[in-house]
């Protein structure tokens, strides 16, 4: 029994043997059939994979140097150098800053070309916003801010006695807005609380 058992395990042996050496022998021809190819994708994922990492350190680099450039401003915002790097690595981040600066000082003039601007809707809208506060006009062209305008208009209406019209404005708050409940609560009291 143990010479029968030793031939069967030694078949066996021999089995796995030629079934490796088989797939390594399939593997070899699918390799040079296809070499080619293989070696294409894995140029390709190499030059996208650099690509990738390239720009990735560009774009934090921009991001450092636009970073600099505001802290800088924050604390001389007469720093020219600073205000081209900015303006040149993060053009939103320098519109933000040129609005900030622009409220600050109610600079009217630079909050009028920042409300023009098409490249960030939202400076676009938060300054016509603000013109339209420091001038005293028309407050419904902001779209950010339309439940607030729509608020004080109503409250304003209140204030005049005028509680069917001040009904009316706060009707036109859009329901999930956050100031539709202050909106209730001015209509419900009548702004007298």
């Amino acid at each position: 029994m143990g010479l029968k058992e030793n031939i069967k395990a030694v078949k066996e042996e021999i089995s796995t043997e030629e079934q490796f050496l088989e797939g390594m022998i399939k593997g070899e021809r699918f390799f040079k059939k296809n070499k080619k190819y293989i070696i294409s994708l894995l140029a390709i994922l190499v030059i996208g994979g650099s690509g990738y990492a390239m720009n990735d350190m560009i774009h934090q680099s921009n991001l450092s140097a636009s970073n600099i450039a505001y802290q800088t401003l924050l604390q001389d915002a007469n720093n020219t150098k600073a205000r081209e790097i900015l303006q040149q690595k993060n053009p939103k981040l320098y519109m933000l800053y040129e609005f900030s600066q622009a409220v600050q000082k109610n600079d009217i003039e630079t909050l009028k070309r920042l409300s023009s601007l098409k490249d960030d809707p939202n400076i676009s809208d938060l300054a016509t916003y603000q013109v339209s506060q420091l001038e005293k006009g028309d407050l419904s062209k902001s779209e950010l801010f339309s439940g607030l305008v729509l608020l004080e208009e109503g409250y304003g209406l209140l204030k005049e006695g005028k509680i069917d019209e001040a009904r009316l404005k706060f009707a036109q708050i859009e329901v999930n807005s956050p100031l539709k409940q202050i909106a209730k609560n001015l209509e419900h009291y009548q702004g007298l609380k």
